[in-house]
């Protein structure tokens, strides 16, 4: 990926930006059926294109969701999808090796990408005339990236430096991003990190890597989605054109991880001595995306943390001055396709106990699983999502993201018209349900991260 900032607190909420679009805000009782145009069809080769026309401004988004992340990685050869976010921003056949971000920085666009346990995105989003240079770009680097002992060598270094500066070197982030997930998950394949072992990129082969390549990044293996100002015959003719040559590559069958029930919670403390301030991160195990009762954890966490009238900022920052900030999210930090984590993230204030903090949020928690939420607080909660939603669909790379995700993971595109009313059915009765099925103390993995080191020599320490 290229890098724009250090991550630092700030960054590691805003982890759920274009990594986490795939939780749809959504809600009920919309006045108006929105909907977006949507066209679809598939390649000889088995590439799936996705068209949405938008002519509000004079703009286009490019997004190709390949289904393939750190999940399908094997032990032993792990970093793989992560090392190769970075190397299909190198050179290919045609394009020399750094030209890429140049030609895209020329247009006055954007671009970007980003790794995830299910699937690696790559995107831009440039002036409409500029569309047929995006997917020359996108097929060339698809059809034929260059993988050598150099260039793989020249950016396996790059890696292992931003791990060290932007995750090992920022408050918080090693924990949250390195270590939570080995707790978090019980499945080998979304408890291993992405960025992978270091042991493992330096050990590993080109030749490795260039079989990895050649099994996942295939036309059969992504969603191209393509949105803004353009004509669809002609943007189906320079798809045809660009990505019709390229070869078919295996047949892959995808399927997600299964996570075993936890039934005892866990604790881990941890010191950080890059940490300002004590805080606390306390997750559940939730089902899968577009699961009801995943909808329904979702929309609870609107209900608990978003907005100053929220219960817990409320409390726990107004009323009782024990919190700085308060963030609940499922999908949090790096969103999963299959079974994945509510997230909660308690930023101490200055001189509370991190045990205080947390005695006051699962006394919260308490509350609404013995008397619910009220009526006011989901519609609400209905609202505020309802108003994100309806934001997004101005902006075609929040649509072109969407319109990937719901080709590759909820059963096709066209789904997403509309999909905002399965709030609709939720109840209070459901999010009290909710509440006590997962937000429970046996289901919680808690990891307290306090400021200041350990001795030498002890495990854990800093080193």
């Amino acid at each position: 990926m290229r890098r724009l900032a250090p991550l630092a607190l700030a960054g590691i909420f805003a982890l759920s930006g274009i990594s986490g679009v795939a939780a749809l805000p959504s809600t009920a009782s919309a006045a108006a059926d929105l909907s977006i145009p949507i066209e679809k069809f598939t390649l000889e080769n088995g590439l799936t294109v996705v068209l949405s026309e938008d002519h509000s401004a004079p703009i286009v988004s490019v997004y190709i969701t390949y289904k393939v992340g750190s999940a399908q990685e094997v032990e032993g050869r792990t970093g793989f999808a992560h090392l190769f976010e970075h190397m299909m921003f190198n050179g290919s056949k045609n394009i020399p090796e750094g030209a890429f971000g140049y030609y895209v920085d020329n247009t006055g666009g954007s671009l970007n990408g980003n790794t995830e346990p299910d699937r690696t995105n790559y995107f831009e989003t440039v002036p409409s005339n500029y569309l047929e240079g995006m997917l020359y770009l996108e097929a060339s680097r698809m059809d034929s990236l260059i993988l050598t002992e150099e260039s793989l060598g020249n950016e396996k270094d790059v890696v292992k430096e931003e791990v060290r500066q932007q995750q090992e070197n920022q408050p918080f982030a090693k924990t949250i991003l390195l270590d939570w997930p080995a707790a978090a998950f019980s499945s080998w394949a979304y408890n291993h990190s992405i960025y992978g072992s270091m042991e493992d990129l330096t050990n590993a082969p080109a030749q490795a890597f260039i079989d990895f390549f050649d099994r996942f990044y295939t036309p059969n293996n992504a969603v191209l989605s393509i949105c803004g100002d353009i004509d669809p015959a002609k943007t189906k003719a320079l798809v045809e054109k660009y990505f019709g040559p390229l070869k078919k590559g295996p047949e892959l069958q995808h399927s997600f991880p299964e996570e075993a029930a936890q039934t005892a919670a866990v604790y881990t403390e941890v010191k950080d001595p890059l940490a300002p301030v004590p805080l606390s991160l306390v997750s559940f195990d939730i089902p899968p995306p577009r699961e009801k009762d995943r909808d329904a954890l979702e929309l609870l966490a609107t209900i608990l943390t978003d907005g100053a009238s929220a219960r817990l900022p409320k409390r726990l920052v107004d009323d009782e001055k024990l919190a700085a900030t308060v963030m609940m999210q499922a999908g949090f930090p790096i969103p999963t396709y299959g079974p994945g984590q509510l997230a909660t993230l308690l930023v101490a204030s200055k001189d509370t106990k991190l045990a205080d903090l947390r005695a006051a949020y699962w006394d919260e928690l308490e509350k609404v699983k013995k008397k619910g939420i009220s009526a006011a607080e989901l519609k609400r909660a209905k609202a505020k999502l309802y108003k994100l939603y309806v934001e997004g669909l101005s902006k075609t790379l929040y649509k072109a993201a969407q319109l990937a995700t719901y080709e590759s993971f909820y059963g096709g595109a066209e789904k997403l018209n509309g999909d905002y009313k399965r709030f609709d059915k939720i109840t209070a009765g459901d999010l009290k349900r909710v509440a006590n099925t997962y937000l429970t103390q046996e289901r919680s993995v808690t990891f307290d991260i306090v400021p200041g080191a350990d001795a030498p020599g002890i495990p854990g320490g800093a080193e």
